[in-house]
């Protein structure tokens, strides 16, 4: 319902509400922009190492090269998920990229390393070696997941052997249990 002063004014409720909540939002928002740069100032040595190594390591495309692989893995693996590849990779690109995941990732990192640990992480990638290293990871890790999954599936009937073992071992006990 407007009130006296809106009548007057000729003004509807909602319009005076959405410059309200324009206002509102510019406001958030500019704080939000002003809290985000001081946090950024603010980061700790061992953070900006971080920043910076995931930066050398290209992280943004390694990751997207990373999903790419692993869900054209999991397709191989299951053809029946090939016409979803597009929603797949729509749903990880939001979820899984770089953008999404760089603060996450940057407190990673600085758990697990030192600062001058850091350092020489990021001499080493900026290096011939390092460079080769980023740029053949995401193909070594689709390999090397290859490789365990097919493993598994060259040795599925022994855990489904082992499933079965198992599960004649508890029937055994629940009706020995049932029987007291």
């Amino acid at each position: 319902m407007a009130t006296t002063s809106q009548k007057n004014q000729g003004l509807k409720p909602a319009v005076g509400n959405r410059h309200l909540h324009i206002m509102l939002l510019t406001i958030i928002l500019s704080f939000c922009s002003t809290f985000a740069a001081a946090e950024a100032i603010q980061r700790s040595g061992a953070q900006l190492e971080a920043e910076k190594l995931l930066g050398t390591m290209n992280m943004s495309r390694t990751m997207d090269q990373l999903v790419t692989n692993m869900i054209g893995l999991q397709i191989q693996q299951n053809p029946d998920m090939a016409p979803y590849r597009s929603v797949l990779l729509d749903f990880f690109g939001k979820h899984m990229n770089f953008e999404s995941l760089q603060d996450d990732l940057i407190r990673i990192y600085v758990e697990a390393y030192s600062e001058e640990e850091l350092k020489e992480i990021n001499t080493f990638y900026a290096s011939n070696v390092g460079q080769k290293t980023i740029r053949l990871m995401p193909e070594l890790i689709a390999k090397r997941s290859q490789v365990g999954q097919q493993r598994v599936q060259d040795n599925i009937w022994e855990l489904e052997q082992m499933i079965q073992e198992e599960s004649e071992r508890i029937l055994e006990t629940q009706h020995e249990h049932e029987q007291k």
